[in-house]
């Protein structure tokens, strides 16, 4: 039934029972497309631990993750590694970087990542490691040269010899089942 009497208003009203059109519920690819890919820069915004250069992407509205097409050559180029940071509870903490990070961005990831007032930390390097011992974020070296790209582990120790475990991880911090991969 138009609506407005004819003088040329342009909606409808529809009565109960009327059926809608089809083209009311037509999804484009475009629109599946682009839902897709809000969901999963929600998802990666409020799940996964982020170093500050995916968090800046992620706020200027970019996908810190490459797109499959760019990847190989990124791999190529500049490997991604997945660390993780074993802390003596046996809490995981689980950051992505590029290969050629500098250690220090680890250790900002780290600190980040715990409480104000967290005691003083060490990240010691694990056996599969090609760098033995505690990592210096002043000494420089990148994650790669250490063996830590694509992944490592590194134990995190506390200097104080403190009993501290994830009550000193910030609340804020996305926790969920590691990723086996």
């Amino acid at each position: 039934v138009p609506a407005g009497g004819g003088g040329g208003g342009g909606g409808e009203v529809r009565l109960p029972g009327q059926d809608e059109p089809d083209s009311t519920y037509e999804f484009t690819s475009r629109d599946l497309l682009q839902a897709m890919q809000a969901n999963a820069r929600e998802l990666k915004r409020t799940t996964q631990l982020l170093t500050r250069r995916d968090r800046a992407a992620l706020a200027a509205g970019d996908d810190p993750s490459p797109s499959p097409d760019s990847r190989e050559e990124e791999e190529e180029a500049a490997p991604e590694a997945a660390v993780r940071v074993r802390l003596p509870d046996g809490c995981m903490l689980q950051g992505r970087f590029g290969a050629e990070e500098a250690a220090s961005a680890l250790h900002v990831f780290v600190a980040e990542t715990l409480q104000e007032g967290a005691p003083a930390f060490d990240l010691k390097t694990t056996v599969g490691s090609t760098h033995r011992g505690v990592i210096d974020p002043s000494q420089g070296g990148t994650l790669n040269s250490m063996g830590l790209a694509p992944r490592g582990i590194v134990n995190l120790r506390w200097r104080d010899d403190g009993r501290h475990g994830k009550d000193v991880v910030r609340l804020d911090t996305p926790q969920q089942p590691l990723d086996p991969n």
